[in-house]
């Protein structure tokens, strides 16, 4: 290769790989384990990265002293094909747990994250809450004010939920205008004040469906603290049954037990 005549290969390394080139090529100087094949990006002549893959035959002599043939395959287009592929994979997944209205999870991914929580917390014996979350006659916004102005209360609302949680929190759109929200290592009586605090941020927020006035909508919230061996259905109907409480003592409140 003309680019490369008169400096040395190594130079022509990506910076960050160069470590790992290099310590391939001394294995195999002194005698040890390397492998034979490897990928790694090397500097193209605009000055980019571009993958390569370098077989190594050992075992070779030159003008009587040992030597090594090393072959040097472009794949770039190879790796940038498996990018495209990885990337499409990531975002289907995204999308099969994503939500698209509200950009939280969805229900699939609930079951599967709750089930996962029940199993840390039957074996470890932390404690988790579920909140059970649901927007107060939403029907009747809908049905007055249409599914486009329906929807952005969904979207806000989502929104509202991702500011108050924790990292370690998650949450989803359970169907409708009901959602969950998985608090690990958090009792019923901290999860009440989560609760309270979606609650109150959701009440500041202010919708303007027509020009004539603005309108506050609000959520009547169940928590429930999972019991150890507990089923999952039971855990997932005593908050159901803790957030229809909040609705027949007058809605926009939290419920817990």
């Amino acid at each position: 290769m003309e680019v490369l005549e008169g400096f040395p290969f190594v130079n022509h390394v990506w910076p960050e790989d160069r470590d790992y080139v290099v310590g391939n090529y001394w294995k195999r100087v002194y005698g040890e384990t390397a492998p034979d094949l490897y990928e790694f990006r090397f500097i193209g002549t605009d000055g980019r990265p571009t993958w390569i893959v370098l077989s190594a035959t050992t075992g070779l002599s030159w003008n009587g002293k040992p030597a090594t043939l090393y072959l040097v395959t472009d794949i770039n287009e190879r790796k940038q094909a498996e990018e495209r592929l990885k990337a499409s994979e990531e975002r289907y997944r995204e999308l099969s747990l994503v939500d698209e209205l509200t950009q939280l999870y969805n229900a699939r991914h609930f079951y599967q994250q709750l089930q996962s929580e029940i199993d840390r917390v039957n074996r470890y014996c932390e404690p988790l809450t579920l909140l059970l979350l649901d927007l107060d006659n939403f029907k009747a916004f809908n049905d007055t004010y249409g599914h486009v102005n329906g929807d952005a209360v969904l979207s806000r609302f989502g929104q509202v939920m991702k500011r108050c949680l924790r990292q370690t929190d998650s949450a989803f759109r359970y169907g409708g205008e009901e959602f969950t929200v998985l608090l690990p290592m958090t009792t019923a009586k901290d999860g009440a004040i989560m609760a309270e605090r979606i609650r109150m941020e959701f009440n500041k927020e202010r919708f303007s469906p027509n020009s004539h006035k603005d309108i506050c909508m609000t959520a009547s919230i169940g928590v429930a603290q999972y019991k150890i061996d507990e089923d999952m259905k039971s855990f997932i109907q005593r908050a159901d049954q803790l957030m229809y409480l909040a609705k027949k003592n007058g809605k926009n409140r939290v419920s817990y037990k």
